[in-house]
Parts: C-alpha cells; sequence; structure tokens
C-alpha cells in the first residue's frame, strides 16, 4: 500500500546528515573532512555578505589534481533549494579565484537537487550527486566538446536530404554560441520520421556526430520490439565503428 506521509521538514544541519551525506555517499563521496570537504573557508565574498570577505562552503569535491570539481550548497527541506542558487554563484566564484577552475554548483534540500554547470548549461534537476570520475568528465567536455552545428553527417550513413536537414535541426536543438563560446540549450529532441524513411540510419548518423564531436560516450538504445533492437543493431554495426 502506498504510503501517504508527508517529509518531515527539518532543519539544515539534519537535512546534511540524514539526507545530502547519504546522497554523498552513494556516489562515493565519504569520510568527508571538516574544513576542506565541509565548511570550506573561501575569501573574496562580496562584502555586503560579509564585511570580512569570509565565506564558508557547505561542501566541496575535490578532484584527483587537488582543485575543486563542484560545490554544493545545503538547504532545509523547509526551503526551496533554488534559494541556495546565489550563494553557491558566490562561492564558485571564489573557487574559481583561487584554483583557476570553475566548480560544478549544486544545490540541495535533500528531496530536491539541482545540478548546474554555468560554464556550459543551465541548471537542471538531478537524481543525486555526481562520482568524482564523472565529475572529472563533465569539467573536461567543456573544452573537449565540438561545435555539432558544424558537424557533416556521413552521407554513407544517412544520405538523404531530409535525414541531413533531420540532424542538422537537432544539431542546432541542442547547442547554440554566446559570447563567442558554445553553450549546451536543450538535452531533449523528437524526430518524427514516416516508415520506410531511415529512422535508424538517422539515429545512427546522430550517434556517430554526438559521440565524434564529444558530447556522448554511451548511448542507451530502446525500441517497442526485440526485433527492431536487433536489427538496429546489425544496421549499427554496419555502419559505425
Amino acid at each position: 500500500k502506498p504510503s501517504s506521509t508527508i517529509p518531515v521538514l527539518v532543519s539544515e544541519a539534519k537535512t546534511r546528515k540524514l539526507f545530502i551525506d547519504v546522497l554523498l555517499k552513494e556516489a562515493g563521496w565519504d569520510n568527508l573532512i571538516e574544513g576542506r570537504d565541509l565548511e570550506y573557508e573561501v575569501s573574496g565574498m562580496p562584502k555586503s555578505t560579509n564585511p570580512t570577505g569570509i565565506g564558508y562552503v557547505d561542501y566541496v569535491l575535490w578532484g584527483k589534481d587537488g582543485k575543486p570539481l563542484a560545490v554544493i550548497e545545503a538547504k532545509s527541506t523547509l526551503k526551496d533549494p533554488a534559494t541556495g542558487k546565489q550563494q553557491a554563484i558566490l562561492y564558485a566564484d571564489c573557487l574559481e579565484v583561487k584554483f583557476k577552475r570553475r566548480p560544478v554548483i549544486f544545490y540541495s534540500n535533500g528531496f530536491e537537487t539541482y545540478l548546474w554547470d554555468d560554464a556550459f548549461y543551465p541548471p537542471r534537476r538531478v537524481q543525486g550527486f555526481y562520482t568524482q570520475d564523472e565529475l572529472e568528465l563533465l569539467l573536461q567536455r567543456r573544452t573537449q566538446r565540438k561545435d555539432l552545428r558544424g558537424f557533416t553527417p556521413n552521407p554513407n550513413i544517412a544520405g538523404w536530404y531530409y535525414q541531413k536537414e533531420a540532424i542538422q535541426h537537432l544539431a542546432e536543438n541542442f547547442c547554440t554560441e554566446k559570447n563567442g563560446k558554445l553553450r549546451g540549450t536543450n538535452r531533449e529532441a523528437l524526430l518524427v520520421m514516416a516508415t520506410g524513411s531511415g529512422k535508424t540510419r538517422t539515429a545512427a548518423a546522430i550517434v556517430e556526430m554526438l559521440a565524434k564531436s564529444n558530447w556522448v560516450k554511451r548511448v542507451l538504445f530502446l525500441a517497442d520490439r526485440n526485433a527492431l533492437v536487433t536489427q538496429a543493431k546489425r544496421a549499427f554495426n554496419e555502419h559505425l565503428h
């Protein structure tokens, strides 16, 4: 029988202990050290926030190179996690000045967690925190991604004009340019194609574009019948190497 119990609203300290610390542990972030991983001191905060210019980041997740990968701003379950967004930006600014690398931003109230790589993507809700390897890859992709809009699909895979046009529109849906820098926009797209128009070939060409442009590492292909998956697997093996 489904539970109708309303989640208990707790303080920020209890939110961190009961929810955020647990989510971090699931992602491999355990044995967090006070003063380094927790309540990390930063300087350079706006005087309007603190006359001393000193601030304390709730959580800092560090990379193998000793530089910050992410900051986490925790809020009580009583509050909307977005109330910590501006504070997290200020902490990221301070860390970027000190370490010459901008960390990814998380803000969470224990029940809702948002990821914001503000050097590339808008904020989005996620199910939990990233592992160290996942964060490392996320930061690497900031500079390794290529502009999808300049990619030329392989005509041997998807050579019909409408296939190439569909791929081009998808590329334009995924990214744009802002202040001379590549930026991600949407993370979803829907192509509707008629039977016999080459959906599988178009999908294969899209996967090739995303992989060669360093946007994806692995791709999950779903279909509503096993026969379609088998057919697609043969096509992908034939055209993608």
